[in-house]
């Protein structure tokens, strides 16, 4: 009964926050929504955690979106993947830099500076001599910030075709996916899903359903339309979970950091508008495709918001995946070496 209460306040709130943000023109509303309405709950003192098993359940979804979306390469692109992880490592570094000049510790600014998954550098941190709490505050400030920022910017510079709120998306030629087809791609979806996990490959609910549909999508020849509503459920799930995330004691201490916050989320944005400048540059993609692969914030909601404005979702998830391979595999190294 207890998690059949705490499963419908989830996304009850969600929902509400959804609503709210849409009611104020919030940027992607159903992501930005339950994650500020959770925070306010938070910070007076009710802390809602969400049921674990929805962040793998939410994840294959999001990953199967993505495949169903898989008709678009990113043939030419190799030399900026390359250039995109020099470019992390060089921004980690001079984070750590820039928050060691103003009285952070070295482990705990190496730490909070590495613009990886907030959990998983949470969770190296803790093998080290590092504030666990700084740490946490500077990764989720910068999430938050970097979402709030590159979403708005994304907002501005969506594709024609996406600005009507209710206008129908384009009809999709090839054959329609049965409920027998979709039950096996699902099952499937799950064994590959499975299988990456086990060899450790970066963000296996996502990129297992994802090369699943995507590969039926692409050699079966069938339709990619799919109903919104569905993406508009994962986007509410996702901006709950972020939300639900965060302590605190990561908002009540923010005061105290504000200029160690400040310093670091200028330099994260700052760097990722410069790459993404340099993205539109080199590519022919379209500029909300280059903003947010370059956005420095969580894997999920980017894609999220990637798929809300008509950017090649594809591309996005390759350069955001890049981002946390490369920190995650970088990280223990750097730090052993600083």
């Amino acid at each position: 009964m207890a998690g059949i209460i705490q499963f419908t306040l989830f996304w009850g709130i969600s929902y509400l926050g959804y609503q709210a943000g849409r009611r104020l023109n919030v940027p992607v509303p159903t992501i930005l929504g339950p994650i500020v309405c959770f925070m306010i709950l938070t910070l007076f003192g009710v802390k809602l955690h969400a049921p674990s098993w929805q962040k793998n359940i939410l994840s294959v979804v999001t990953g199967i979106l993505l495949g169903i979306r898989t008709n678009q390469s990113v043939k030419g692109g190799i030399r900026l993947m390359v250039a995109y992880g020099v470019w992390l490592i060089l921004l980690t570094l001079l984070g750590v830099w820039v928050l060691t000049r103003v009285g952070i510790d070295k482990e705990t600014a190496f730490f909070a500076a590495t613009p990886g998954g907030m959990a998983e550098i949470t969770l190296m941190s803790l093998n080290y001599h590092s504030d666990p709490f700084v740490t946490v505050l500077l990764q989720s400030s910068r999430m938050l910030i970097s979402m709030t920022v590159f979403s708005f910017l994304a907002s501005r510079y969506q594709r024609p075709a996406c600005k009507a709120k209710n206008q129908k998306q384009p009809e999709h030629s090839g054959k329609k996916i049965s409920l027998l087809m979709w039950g096996i791609l699902c099952l499937l979806s799950l064994i590959v899903a499975f299988a990456f996990k086990r060899f450790h490959v970066p963000a296996p609910y996502i990129l297992g359903p994802m090369a699943v549909v995507g590969v039926a999508v692409r050699k079966g020849g069938f339709s990619s339309g799919i109903d919104g509503r569905i993406q508009n459920l994962a986007q509410l799930g996702i901006g709950g979970l972020t939300g639900a995330s965060i302590s605190k004691e990561s908002m009540i201490g923010l005061p105290h950091y504000i200029i160690p916050v400040l310093l670091l989320s200028a330099l994260v944005i700052g760097s990722g508008l410069v790459m993404s400048r340099l993205l539109m540059k080199f590519t022919n993609w379209d500029k909300v495709t280059c903003i947010l692969s370059c956005c420095p914030a969580g894997l999920s909601p980017t894609i999220m918001v990637a798929m809300e404005y008509g950017a090649n979702a594809n591309i996005v998830t390759v350069f955001q995946v890049l981002r946390m391979v490369t920190v995650l595999v970088a990280t223990p190294f750097l730090a052993e070496w600083l």
